[in-house]
C-alpha cells in the first residue's frame, strides 16, 4: 500500500467518523474515547517538538515541547498529586528511621 496525502486523509476520516458513530450509540465508549483523544494530543506535541529538536528548528521543538508536557501534567494531575504525595510520605519515613541520635 502506498501511502500518501490521500490515504491519511481518508483514514483519518475513517476514524472521525467512527468515533462520531461510537458517540451516538455508545455514550461510555465516546467518553473513553474523548480521554484517550484529550491524552493523544499532548502526546503528540511532545513528539513533533522532538523531531522539530532533531531537525534543527530549536525554538519550534522547544516551545512544542514546553506546551505538550504542560497540557500532559495538567492532564494526569490527578495521578501525579497523589503519587508525589505517597512519594513524600516513604520519603518521610526513611528519613525517620535512618536518623542518627546523637548526645
Amino acid at each position: 500500500m502506498n501511502i500518501n496525502r490521500k490515504s491519511i486523509a481518508a483514514v483519518s476520516l475513517i476514524a472521525v467518523g467512527i468515533l462520531m458513530v461510537f458517540g451516538k450509540f455508545f455514550p461510555v465508549v465516546h467518553n473513553l474515547m474523548g480521554e484517550l483523544v484529550g491524552l493523544l494530543i499532548p502526546v503528540v506535541l511532545l513528539i513533533l517538538g522532538y523531531y522539530a529538536l532533531q531537525s534543527g528548528r530549536k525554538v519550534l521543538g522547544i516551545i512544542l515541547s514546553i506546551i505538550g508536557a504542560c497540557i500532559l501534567f495538567a492532564k494526569l494531575s490527578f495521578l501525579i498529586g497523589p503519587i508525589l504525595g505517597i512519594a513524600l510520605v516513604i520519603w518521610g519515613i526513611t528519613l525517620l528511621k535512618n536518623r542518627r541520635q546523637t548526645y
